[in-house]
């Protein structure tokens, strides 16, 4: 199994993970840091992916960004999808280095309108279409 198997089958885990959460499960304090937790991960793990893959696919990044901006000018992802990946690189920032601004009405809104799988489907996406590509993920 190579890495990006590897971090597509967490990806789905996390994913999974979050579909047994529930907003009034938020009103739990430890729930609710468990779910930001996941979000979390599950935002590093697309970035990785992301990042992997721009550079499997032989491109020079500057920061997670620009790696979604070069997969959407390649026709891996569209701009749609560039959009929630840039959500989540937003997201991933706050939650890991300003995590005392987090606004609990997002985690509840990611949670109750289940926007975390948007996440989990530009992640399969990309890892799709390099196996579309011949790329051994």
């Amino acid at each position: 199994m190579g890495a990006l198997e590897r971090l597509l089958k967490l990806l789905l885990q996390y994913t999974a993970l979050l579909d047994g959460l529930s907003e009034a499960d938020l009103n739990d304090e430890y729930k609710y840091y468990s779910a930001v937790y996941l979000l979390q991960v599950q935002a590093q793990v697309v970035i990785d992916i992301v990042m992997r893959a721009a550079s499997t696919l032989g491109y020079e990044v500057e920061g997670y960004a620009d790696a979604g901006r070069k997969l959407m000018l390649a026709g891996v992802i569209n701009g749609d999808e560039f959009s929630i990946y840039r959500f989540l690189v937003g997201f991933r920032n706050i939650a890991i280095h300003q995590y005392g601004s987090l606004n609990p009405n997002v985690i509840r809104g990611i949670i109750s309108g289940r926007r975390y799988r948007d996440a989990a489907k530009v992640g399969v996406k990309v890892v799709d279409e390099l196996r579309k590509r011949g790329i051994d993920c």
